[in-house]
């Protein structure tokens, strides 16, 4: 996992519909996006029963994690592609992904109501293999301190990608969010909007951002820690 430098800024969603036509004149776009260019992000995040994520982020430990449960969407059917179990961490600004590959019923099993425990391991093992290492690290730090599901938060990802430095700028619109954890498997849900009016801009990359891509990027505004799980569990 290579550290990777993270740079946020929130805008105006009219601000950010310029960005886009400019960033798409400039670089290629996610090859997983639909045929708009766009695709559904749909989180449900996980926290202790006494919210250490949420106070973590709160207040700026230069050492964090969070824990989300993943799955995309392109909106030709609505129907999940894929689950993902992913670990974020922060380390003194940069940011690293762990990430576990799920089937469904692993996913349900993980959004199930209630604090998980020690049986997670075995209801989430596969019968013929080896638990993912991730997956297994989420259940042994269950039996320590409950993995609680919080919130599932939904908003509309455009991403744009650079070789050099290896660069990814996502433009995050339309977030909205659902307390109840079964929402995650359910398009058709009624969701809140957590910041109307406002998207999120996110710059990735290595070692590097080249010159001309921060030049065609510059936002408007001051970075921020606008975070969207955050927002989603003032919900509550």
């Amino acid at each position: 996992m290579t550290p990777r430098h993270e740079l946020k800024f929130a805008v105006p969603a009219t601000e950010a519909l310029v960005l886009s036509r400019r960033l798409g004149a400039l670089l290629p776009r996610d090859p997983h996006a639909g045929a708009d260019g766009r695709y559904t992000v749909r989180s449900l995040y996980f926290d202790t029963p006494a919210d250490g994520a949420l106070r973590a982020g709160h207040e700026g430990y230069s050492r964090r994690a969070k824990w989300r449960l993943r799955t995309y969407t392109d909106g030709a059917d609505d129907a999940p592609r894929a689950f993902v179990l992913e670990k974020k961490m922060k380390r003194t600004g940069l940011g690293t992904k762990a990430k576990a590959a799920l089937t469904p019923e692993q996913a349900y099993v993980l959004a199930a109501p209630g604090p998980t425990d020690a049986s997670l391991m075995a209801a989430l093992s596969p019968p013929d293999s080896p638990l993912d290492p991730v997956l297994a690290e989420f259940c042994t730090l269950s039996a320590a301190e409950p993995l609680v599901a919080r919130t599932v938060v939904v908003y509309e990802r455009e991403a744009y990608l650079h070789r050099a430095g290896n660069v990814r700028i996502t433009l995050d619109t339309d977030v909205r969010a659902h307390p109840r954890p079964d929402a995650l498997f359910d398009p058709a849900r009624l969701l809140v909007p957590v910041a109307p009016g406002e998207a999120v801009v996110e710059v990735k990359y290595d070692a590097f951002l080249p010159a001309w891509v921060a030049d065609a990027v510059r936002p408007g505004t001051a970075r921020t820690a606008w975070s969207k799980y955050a927002l989603a569990r003032r919900l509550e």
